[in-house]
């Protein structure tokens, strides 16, 4: 049978790994695991229900590789800092493999916009710089929130503290613990990571002009400020060797500024990309809204495109793609080699299936309740087994 959608039903080769389609899942902070960062069997469910849907690539939740400060961004995220969380990990990497799917873990340092639940008590956020956010933990304002997630009592807006700069030896250490944390996510079985420098986390403060004032190595040319990002990615290579995916997540925007834009448009991308381009990830991924959004009045190009061009690595598009004809385009119009889908496949895991046909579906609207509470292969975990998270209200 002749496929209705080519490209994104070709397979596709990331670091000598093959992928059945060029669909992945998005990651999306869930908050569902134990409080110490174990994973839980209600994700296993979770990932194994949407790697039986017929995606390609899972790309994990954000998780912290190593109990160092501020790594831990959120309350009940999941780590890959200890041997218990390996071997929580390990039924998620098997359940996904066993629905055709690939799997990289993606790791995250919070930074700035950790949770100050999160952090010792009276202890800073750390940043590229002494900065302070101007957002606040997401959905902590929405009481909506604390009903879905079975909270009672108090549900206060959790605002962030001023952030200090890190010293070069805390950039060493915090690449060497991205570099533990992904040789522990091979570890229980993953085929590879994904380097989150997107969304206005750790390494997103040292990308972008906007939160990075530094003045040494680290800091002023688009070249020092992704250096980094490029320091992660090169230990983890080290940490993981040549046949495990790595992939560098990219934004504008991040979680406590939506709108958030480079200074300079598409040219800052096309740099960006070319100091990527030698970089020891095997793709980048780009985050956003909308693919086609650039933000800049005086281009029309993509972002993705732009990177992809500029890097000459394979890119993965995110952004308002839920249907199939728009993700052929991302991959027809030279902005992606994979679409990574998020909100559609949480809302309707069999996403992949429902679009193959190549015409227009009509999907289950997304909204929080697929984030708590979402569809789930119950071969793996009985819903009813999920627990309340006990988080505390003052800090």
């Amino acid at each position: 049978m002749t496929e209705a959608l080519p490209r994104l039903f070709a397979p596709a080769t990331l670091a000598g790994v093959t992928l059945r389609n060029r669909i992945a899942m998005a990651p999306l902070t869930r908050q569902m695991a134990e409080a110490d960062g174990t994973p839980t069997a209600e994700m296993v469910a979770y990932y194994a229900r949407r790697a039986r849907g017929g995606a390609g690539l899972i790309i994990t939740e954000g998780t912290y590789p190593d109990d160092g400060p501020g790594c831990r961004a959120y309350l009940s995220q999941p780590g890959i800092a200890t041997a218990r969380h390996v071997a929580a990990w390990r039924p998620v990497a098997e359940a996904i493999h066993a629905g055709g799917a690939k799997a990289i873990l993606q790791l995250m340092h919070g930074g700035r916009v950790t949770d100050p639940r999160c952090l010792p008590p009276g202890a800073a956020p750390v940043s590229a710089s002494d900065t302070q956010s101007g957002g606040w933990v997401l959905y902590t304002d929405t009481d909506a929130e604390a009903k879905l997630r079975g909270i009672t009592g108090p549900w206060p807006k959790v605002t962030f503290g001023p952030a200090r700069a890190l010293t070069v030896a805390e950039i060493e250490a915090i690449a060497d613990g991205f570099a533990a944390g992904a040789a522990r996510a091979v570890e229980a079985g993953f085929d590879g990571v994904e380097v989150h420098g997107a969304n206005g986390y750790l390494l997103y403060q040292f990308i972008h002009d906007a939160t990075n004032h530094r003045t040494d190595a680290y800091g002023g040319s688009v070249e020092n400020r992704v250096r980094f990002a490029r320091l992660v990615c090169e230990r983890v290579r080290q940490a993981i060797g040549p046949e495990r995916i790595i992939t560098l997540r990219l934004s504008q925007d991040g979680v406590d500024d939506f709108t958030g834009a480079w200074a300079g448009g598409v040219a800052t991308a096309r740099a960006i990309g070319a100091a990527l381009s030698d970089c020891a990830a095997d793709a980048l991924h780009w985050s956003s809204f909308a693919w086609r959004d650039n933000r800049d009045p005086t281009s029309d190009t993509p972002m993705p495109a732009a990177l992809r061009a500029a890097s000459g690595k394979p890119m993965i598009a995110n952004g308002g793609i839920d249907q199939g004809a728009e993700a052929e385009a991302a991959l027809a119009d030279g902005a992606a080699d994979l679409v990574a889908v998020g909100r559609p496949m949480f809302a309707n895991p069999d996403w992949p299936q429902m679009v193959r046909a190549g015409v227009p579906v009509d999907l289950v609207p997304f909204d929080r309740s697929y984030v708590i509470r979402p569809p789930l292969d119950h071969a793996h975990a009985d819903p009813r087994a999920t627990v309340p998270p006990d988080w505390p209200t003052v800090w």
